[in-house]
Formats: C-alpha cells, structure tokens, sequence
C-alpha cells in the first residue's frame, strides 16, 4: 500500500472515529441535565472505586497471563512478568484508531526475546484477542435479558453465540490450512508456524470467563458509588459489561471503544434505573462516564509505572528457561 493511500486510511479512521464520538456525545448531553450531576454525590462510597479500579486490572492481569501462556507455547522464552508488562503497556496502543498499535508495542517490548518475531507476536494477540472476545460475547447473550434489553428475541439466538464462539476455532483452522499449504508449496521440511492447540484455547476461554465476572463486580461498585440503591442483580452485570466491551472493540475506529461502549453500557443500565432515581438516563451516563474514568485511570498509572520499569532496568524480559513441549507444529 502506498504512502498516501496509508495517510488518506488514516485521516478516514480518524474522522469517522471524531463523529462516532460526537453523536455519541450529543445523545448523552440530552440525557444528561443540572439535576442528574448535582445529585451525584458519593458520599463516604467514594472507596467503592479503588476496588473497583483494581478488579479491572485484575482482569487485565489474567488475559495478559494467557497471552503470556500463548507465547511460551510458541517457544518464545519471556518471563511472566515481561509478558503481562508488555500486555499492559501495549493497551496504551488501544487509544489510537484501528487497534495496530498494540501488536507494535508488544513487539516493541519483546523483541530481544529469544524465540519471538513479529509473526508471533500477531498470531498470539489474534488468539488472545478472540478468545477473550468469544467468552464476553458468549456471556453477553447468555444473560443479556437479565438487563431489560432485547427482551426474548436475544435469549433465542443461540446461532449467534455458536458463530461467535467459532472465531478462535476458525483462527486455529486458517492456520492449519495455511501451513498445508506451505508444505505443499515448498516441501514437507518445509518450517510452518506452530499453531495453538484446542486446549489451549477452551483454557483461554476459561480464563478470560473470570476476567469478565471481576469486571461485573467493578462495574457494580462504580454503580453503587453512584446510585446507593442501584438494583443488585449479577447476571445483569456481567451482561452489561460484556455486551458494551465487545461492541466497543468490534467498532475498531473507535480508540479504546470510547463511545460505543459507553452507549451501549448506558443501554443496558437505563431499564434498571427506571424505578431508582428520577433520571434513570443521566445517571447511568454518570456511572458509564465513571466507570471509564476508572478503568483507564488505573490502566495508565499501572501500564505507565511498568513502563519506566523496563527502561529503568534495562534488562530484556528473558525467561531463563524454556518450558517442554512448546513449539508444536499446528
């Protein structure tokens, strides 16, 4: 692709993302009134969002965890803690349009690391990624009902949790193909990428399902830090935030999912408000807008601290050993 194509996809993502944000922002300026921010008062709740802070990062320690376990299956020789530092600090990455950047920092943090090249470092994040998106969406539909939305029609549609939780399954078969046609190419000797096996990835799946349920406990104390009588229901939760993150990364535009995560959230949490505040609209845009206020606040401090860490020490996040049985051809 040329240069200028490069910079007219560029100005293109960033102008579709600016108005993304902008009608999302007028939807929750009409929402949003005098009454509903000079009713938010948090009280001696306040604290309700240093845990809640913490879930996220909890969350994120775990995926980053499992995409650690993809690299050393790969035979990449990297430490758990280099690993989850470069998942962390590649989320600063998320916050530029088209999401490329968090592979380019991931492999900027890796790449002294005996085993990786940048073909890895794409494949793990493609599994890593779908997987956790797979286990959201799959929950997300399980129990979108719980939250007033879409009513009977969402709980039937179990085709589409089927087609979504095929994504890995169909990454593992594209590259099994692919490495066929490899071999048939240029020879049975010929080297072939070392695909993730299904055990691996129903573990991811397991993993990236106890993410989720510690980001529906976060999203229930920012709530209650804002609406004390907030409606205690877990599956409603869970839901919520599922639905509103994979909707977020689906609209790759979008930098962070800023917008349409916070839509969507507002959607899911404006039925439950109904018979709580006066404003059920405003608020659950106060509780969104928080919630990410939150989430990224505590990402930063911590990515940022992990960061200069790296920098400080000057030293490549090398594992001293390799664990058995990685490196094996898909």
């Amino acid at each position: 692709m040329s240069s200028s194509r490069k910079r007219l996809r560029l100005v293109a993502q960033a102008v579709i993302a600016v108005a993304i944000l902008v009608a999302v922002g007028r939807y929750f300026w009409k929402l949003l009134d005098d009454q509903s921010l000079s009713t938010v008062s948090f009280g001696d709740r306040g604290w309700y969002l240093v845990p809640a802070g913490l879930l996220y990062l909890c969350a994120h320690t775990i995926w980053g965890t499992y995409w650690w376990e993809l690299l050393r299956y790969q035979g990449v020789r990297v430490s758990w803690f280099g690993g989850v530092r470069a998942y962390f600090v590649s989320q600063f990455g998320k916050y530029v349009p088209g999401k490329v950047w968090v592979l380019a920092l991931r492999w900027g943090q890796l790449r002294a690391a005996p085993g990786v090249s940048w073909q890895l470092i794409l494949l793990t994040g493609a599994y890593e990624t779908l997987v956790n998106m797979a286990a959201g969406a799959m929950l997300a539909a399980v129990f979108i009902t719980a939250t007033g939305v879409g009513g009977e029609y969402a709980s039937g549609q179990w085709w589409v949790i089927a087609g979504i939780a095929a994504l890995p399954v169909g990454l593992f078969l594209l590259v099994r193909l692919a490495n066929r046609v490899t071999r048939m190419r240029k020879g049975p000797d010929a080297q072939a990428v070392a695909n993730t096996p299904l055990w691996l990835l129903l573990v991811g799946l397991l993993q990236a399902g106890v993410g989720w349920c510690l980001l529906g406990i976060s999203l229930r104390l920012t709530a209650l830090a804002v609406v004390p009588g907030f409606p205690a229901s877990y599956p409603a939760d869970l839901a919520s935030v599922t639905a509103s993150y994979v909707v977020g990364f689906v609209i790759i535009v979008a930098p962070g999912g800023l917008g349409p995560r916070e839509y969507v959230l507002v959607k899911c949490l404006e039925p439950r408000l109904l018979d709580v505040v006066e404003n059920p609209g405003g608020q659950a845009v106060v509780i969104a807008l928080l919630l990410r206020l939150v989430w990224t606040g505590f990402e930063v401090a911590l990515a940022g601290g992990l960061y200069l860490t790296s920098k400080l020490r000057r030293q490549p996040a090398v594992s001293p050993s390799l664990e058995p049985g990685a490196k094996a051809a898909g």
